[in-house]
């Protein structure tokens, strides 16, 4: 519960204010997409997720002691 009332972002605190823009409009409107958008992007705002998840994330690099970037040596298996 402490981790949903800690850290808000500014993109989190945007798809929160979105999530709220969409729901109004789905209120007003009476169409079902704007409650799917309002949806996504209130849980995105609630958990702190962006995109999919962990999926916009990129791999680190792996890096050798001296901060050199280690080679990666490939054998061709016939």
């Amino acid at each position: 519960m402490r981790d949903l009332l800690q850290n808000w972002n500014f993109p989190r605190v945007l798809r929160l204010v979105l999530a709220g823009a969409f729901l109004g409009a789905g209120i007003s409107s009476g169409e079902w997409l704007p409650y799917v958008a309002a949806g996504i992007l209130g849980m995105q705002a609630i958990f702190n997720v962006g995109c999919c998840g962990a999926a916009c994330a990129v791999p680190p690099v792996n890096r050798k002691a001296n901060g050199l970037v280690q080679e990666v040596d490939h054998v061709e298996v016939k």
